[in-house]
C-alpha cells in the first residue's frame, strides 16, 4: 500500500508541476502579447505624427504653392505682361516638390488614396497626347476652363476631363517641361504655337491656352492633395483646407470622402485597430503592421519593380512580347513608352522617393541616414524581436535605394534607356525588397 501510495502522490505532484508550468507558460504569453501590442501602438502613433501626416501637409502646401504660381502667370500673360523664365522654372521646381511629397506617400495609398480614387485621378501616365490635344483645340471646353470663377473652373475639369494624364501631374508635366528642362519664357510670351513631335503638327494650340488649361487642372490637383491631408488628420488639419474639401464635397458627394466606413479619420482609425469604433475592429495591433508591410510598403515595392520600371524594361530588352495585368484585369503587352514621367526626366527620382517612402514608414521617420529609425517604429521592433529579420530587412532596403541612385547618378534619364543594365539591378534588389516585406511581415503575424 505504501508503495501505491507513493507512486499515487507522485504523479499527482508531477501533474500539478505541469499544470504550473502551462499557467506559467501562458502568463509568459499573454504578457508578451500585451507588450507587443503596446509597442505597436506606440509606434502606430510615430508613423502617423512623424510621417502620414506631414508629408501629406508638405503635399498639400507644395500643390497650393504650384497652383498659386500657374494662376499667377496665367494672369499676367493674360493681362500682356512678360512672364520670366525664372517665374517658369519655379513652376517646373514646385512641381517636383509637390511630385517628390507625392511619391513618398505611396506607401500609404491604402487609405483615402485608394478608398476615393485619388490615385489615379492625379496620377495615371502615361498622359494620352491626342486627348489633351482634343481639349486644347475645343473652344467651347477652353472657355469653360477659363471661366473667371476659379472654382468653376476647377469644377469644369474634374468634371469632364478624363483620368488619362489630363488631370493630375502629368498634364502640367508636359506643359511646363520640355527634355528634362522648364520650357523657355519666350515661348509664353509670344504665345508660340504647340507643335509636339506629331501630335500637334498641323493644330493651332497656343501657350496660352496651355496655360489655361494648366491653371484649372492645378487647381483640381491641389483640392486632392487638401483631400488627402483632411482624411488623415481629421479634426487637426487646417481649417481652411477643410473648408475648402466641404465645399468640394457639397458639389461631388462620396468623392469627396474623408472619412473611413466607421465614420473616423484614417489616422484616428488605424489607432482605433481592435476596437469596435475602427474598420480594423476584427483584426489585431498585429494586423496593423501587416497593413503598413503589405498594403503599404509592399505595394509600392511591386509597382516599381514590376511597373514602373519593368514594363519599359522589358519591352526594351526581350525579343519575345511580355504581358502584364492591366487595369481591367485584362493582360497587356508591356510598353517601352510606358514611362512615368518623361518630360521632366523625373522618373528614378519618382521611384526613389517611391522606396524612400518605405523606408519612412519602417523609420518612422522622414529621410533620415540609413539605420536612423525611431526607437518606436516597425524597424524597431524588428530589431528588439528578430534581430536577423530586422538586418536582412534593412539590407534589402539599402541596397534597393543604392541601385536607384546609381540610375539617378547615371546621367542618362530612365526615358532615354529604360532597358539599362543600371535598371535591371534595380528592379532586382526592389524586387528582393519586397521579398523582405512579406517576410518580416509573416514572421510578426506568426509571432
Amino acid at each position: 500500500m505504501k508503495k501505491i501510495f507513493r507512486m499515487v502522490l507522485a504523479g499527482v505532484v508531477v501533474a500539478m508541476g505541469l499544470t504550473a508550468c502551462n499557467e506559467d507558460n501562458n502568463e509568459d504569453v499573454k504578457k508578451l502579447v500585451e507588450e507587443q501590442n503596446a509597442a505597436i501602438e506606440s509606434l502606430t502613433k510615430v508613423y502617423l505624427d512623424k510621417v502620414v501626416y506631414p508629408t501629406y501637409s508638405d503635399l498639400a502646401t507644395a500643390a497650393t504653392t504650384l497652383y498659386e504660381q500657374i494662376a499667377a502667370l496665367n494672369a499676367k500673360l493674360k493681362s500682356g505682361t512678360a512672364v520670366t523664365d525664372k517665374e517658369v522654372s519655379d513652376i517646373c521646381e514646385s512641381y517636383k516638390e509637390a511630385r517628390k511629397y507625392w511619391e513618398q506617400s505611396e506607401a500609404f495609398l491604402y487609405g483615402a488614396a485608394s478608398d476615393f480614387n485619388i490615385d489615379p485621378h492625379i496620377d495615371t501616365w502615361p498622359l494620352a497626347i491626342e486627348t489633351l490635344r482634343e481639349i486644347l483645340v475645343n473652344d467651347e471646353q477652353m472657355s469653360r476652363l477659363d471661366d473667371a470663377d476659379p472654382s468653376k473652373a476647377i469644377e469644369y475639369a474634374r468634371t469632364t476631363l478624363s483620368e488619362d494624364g489630363q488631370l493630375g501631374f502629368h498634364g502640367l508635366e508636359f506643359i511646363f517641361f520640355r527634355d528634362g528642362k522648364s520650357r523657355s519664357s519666350t515661348y509664353f510670351n509670344s504665345n508660340g504655337t504647340e507643335k509636339y513631335e506629331n501630335y500637334f503638327v498641323g493644330y493651332d494650340v497656343k501657350a496660352h491656352t496651355e496655360v489655361i488649361y494648366a491653371k484649372a487642372v492645378a487647381g483640381d490637383l491641389r483640392d486632392k492633395c487638401y483631400q488627402l491631408e483632411v482624411a488623415w488628420e481629421g479634426a487637426t488639419a487646417p481649417a481652411a483646407h477643410k473648408a475648402r474639401v466641404e465645399a468640394c464635397k457639397e458639389s461631388f458627394g462620396d468623392d469627396y470622402g474623408v472619412t473611413t466606413k466607421t465614420g473616423l479619420s484614417y489616422g484616428e482609425d488605424l489607432l482605433a485597430a481592435s476596437t469596435p469604433k475602427s474598420s480594423l475592429a476584427s483584426s489585431s495591433w498585429k494586423k496593423v503592421m501587416e497593413t503598413i508591410f503589405i498594403s503599404g510598403c509592399s505595394n509600392i515595392c511591386g509597382e516599381v519593380a514590376d511597373q514602373k520600371m519593368g514594363q519599359a524594361y522589358r519591352a526594351s530588352t526581350s525579343s519575345t512580347v511580355t504581358y502584364h495585368e492591366g487595369e481591367d484585369g485584362e493582360d497587356e503587352a508591356d510598353d517601352p513608352n510606358y514611362i512615368e514621367s518623361p518630360y521632366s526626366y523625373n522618373s528614378f527620382a519618382d521611384f526613389y522617393d517611391n522606396i524612400m517612402s518605405i523606408q519612412n514608414s519602417l523609420y518612422g521617420n522622414i529621410e533620415a541616414a540609413a539605420g536612423g529609425y525611431e526607437t518606436s517604429s516597425v524597424m524597431a521592433y524588428l530589431v528588439k524581436y528578430n534581430k536577423s529579420q530586422a538586418d536582412e530587412l534593412q539590407g534589402k532596403l539599402t541596397a534597393a535605394l543604392k541601385a536607384l541612385k546609381a540610375c539617378l547618378d547615371s546621367g542618362t534619364p530612365f526615358v532615354k534607356n529604360p532597358g539599362s543594365s543600371l535598371v535591371g539591378t534595380a528592379i532586382d534588389a526592389v524586387g528582393e525588397l519586397d521579398t523582405a516585406l512579406n517576410e518580416a511581415s509573416n514572421w510578426v503575424l506568426k509571432n
